[in-house]
């Protein structure tokens, strides 16, 4: 892989970075390398400079877990963001900036930063958070001469895009950050207007979020109801497997392939129709895996 951050020294994890704002604050936000990628993961390929891509975790759960399942689970074929925003305002790196990050299918190549936002329903933590997300976007956004348009234009058009814009202008079925932002007091006109004049105040109270729908799970785990309780590994055989995300369905969301012999950890299985799926939570969200037809296995079990 290409070369690692060099602004990492010995005995630290974190860089201060200070960042401006229109309203004459001084702001700052601090990167921790902890659970930025080594030399033999991440993808060696420079991306073009035309999208800084935002994205938001659709499960709750730290930021700083959701980094370390990228980091801690990371394969050639699953996906991980640049940039993991969350715990009050902190910013985790787990991709290389100006390398492809995969969490925008097709868009990756594109977009030399991704941005991936942590969901969490406590105001203050959330408005912390949000103030970040605004000047890191603009940060790199600057950095790599992209414009500070939200969602502007076509496929060709450059500038910070919504994961909904990627699905919307050139791949894919998810509609993030849009429907949590909204569930936090931020319309996506006001997330255009901070993106393009660095104003990132949630007004305080007014972040209490509309009726939030929290995840459904069984309060000892994260196995899905009607899923059986089991740790295992399966073990691919000599074809590659899509997974689903957010629900066993072949309906659902597609996720990467499970390569090839390539081995896949699961904490429960379920029958869906005339398939078994295995289950596992990565970067906080619940993903699928088809693995047997009728009675005919796919792999091994162990």
């Amino acid at each position: 892989m290409k070369k690692l951050n060099k602004l990492v020294v010995a005995g630290m994890a974190t860089l201060l970075m200070a960042v401006g704002t229109t309203t004459g604050a001084q702001a700052a936000y601090s990167i921790d390398y902890t659970y930025a990628f080594n030399a033999n993961q991440g993808s060696a390929q420079l991306a073009t400079h035309s999208f800084v891509i935002m994205h938001e975790a659709g499960l709750e759960a730290p930021g700083r877990n959701i980094a370390a399942n990228m980091k801690n689970n990371y394969t050639p074929y699953t996906a991980y963001s640049t940039f993991v925003v969350g715990d009050g305002g902190r910013v985790y790196q787990v991709g290389e900036p100006g390398y492809v990050s995969y969490a925008a299918g097709n868009a990756n190549g594109y977009s030399p930063v991704q941005i991936e936002l942590q969901r969490t329903y406590d105001k203050a933590t959330f408005a912390k958070n949000y103030a970040t997300y605004i000047e890191l976007a603009r940060d790199y956004a600057k950095k790599y001469g992209i414009p500070l348009t939200l969602d502007a234009g076509g496929a060709g058009t450059p500038g910070i895009k919504s994961h909904l814009w990627i699905t919307q202008n050139i791949w894919g079925d998810h509609v993030d950050p849009y429907g949590y932002l909204a569930s936090m007091g931020v319309s996506k006109a006001k997330l255009a207007n901070d993106l393009a004049k660095g104003t990132t105040n949630v007004g305080g109270g007014n972040t209490t979020p509309t009726n939030p729908t929290k995840p459904t799970t069984p309060s000892n785990s994260n196995v899905p109801a009607g899923f059986t309780p089991e740790n295992g590994t399966f073990v691919n055989g000599d074809t590659p497997i899509m997974n689903r995300i957010g629900a066993a369905s072949f309906n659902a969301a597609q996720g990467g392939y499970l390569p090839a012999f390539a081995s896949w950890k699961y904490d429960s299985w379920k029958r869906v129709g005339n398939y078994v799926m295995i289950h596992h939570v990565y970067n906080g969200v619940h993903v699928f895996l088809p693995v047997r037809y009728n009675s005919a296995a796919w792999g091994t079990f162990k």
